[in-house]
């Protein structure tokens, strides 16, 4: 398959995995969207660009579908909850942000342990890819479990849904255009949801601690 030179890809994939540290390190709520958003800007850019290489019009549909419903849309409805609520502590509790990063290394060695099995895959790059992939799923999963604040918990959904797609698509080397307009859409409901939910809890309880959440249902 002719795609992105080694080289570059492997930069992309080291800047993924960068943008995750920082989202588990940041201590802001803003700055953990800015970096979540950035590399998601990363993973659209590796799809465009995988696209172009490879001269396959439905992955280049894929890349600016993301570019528009992730990049765009997303961290605009999260912004404007955030500004709403003036909240900017991401909401540490079990694991200070430096104890994470620790964990979160931890976690990175423990992706690549697991993908040993997966890793017949052509290039380097992409083997690095699923790692990186599989790594921003355990990322995602402990913003979840050691983070308080509705948004951060949201943002630790979305880190997920970055590693389950990097995941398929250097497994698959591209992933149909059907099944991620289906998983964006369900995302982009997702999403919405939970600023309605959010707003609710604003107008509550001034507070977007996930602790009311439970005072919301029925």
């Amino acid at each position: 398959m002719v795609g992105i030179p080694e080289n570059e890809l492997n930069l992309l994939v080291f800047v993924l995995l960068t943008c995750g540290l920082c989202v588990v390190y940041s201590s802001r709520v803003e700055k953990a969207l800015f970096w979540w958003t950035l590399q998601t800007f990363a993973v659209s850019f590796l799809v465009l660009v995988q696209g172009l290489y490879s001269r396959e019009l439905e992955v280049i549909i894929v890349g600016a579908l993301l570019l528009i419903g992730k990049v765009g849309i997303i961290p605009v409805l999260l912004g404007r909850v955030l500004r709403d609520s003036k909240t900017e502590w991401v909401g540490e509790i079990y694991l200070k942000r430096t104890s994470s990063l620790v964990v979160a290394g931890a976690l990175t060695l423990i992706a690549y342990e697991v993908t040993k099995p997966l890793m017949a895959l052509p290039l380097p790059g992409f083997r690095n890819g699923l790692a990186v992939g599989i790594a921003l799923i355990f990322y995602g999963l402990l913003l979840m479990m050691v983070r308080k604040v509705a948004i951060v918990q949201v943002l630790g959904i979305l880190l997920i849904d970055n590693g389950i797609f990097l995941a398929g698509f250097f497994l698959t080397q591209g992933m149909p255009l059907l099944v991620e307009m289906g998983s964006m859409f369900d995302i982009l409901v997702g999403i919405v949801i939970i600023v309605i939910l959010s707003r609710q809890m604003l107008e509550n309880y001034n507070s977007l601690n996930v602790d009311h959440m439970r005072s919301l249902k029925g």
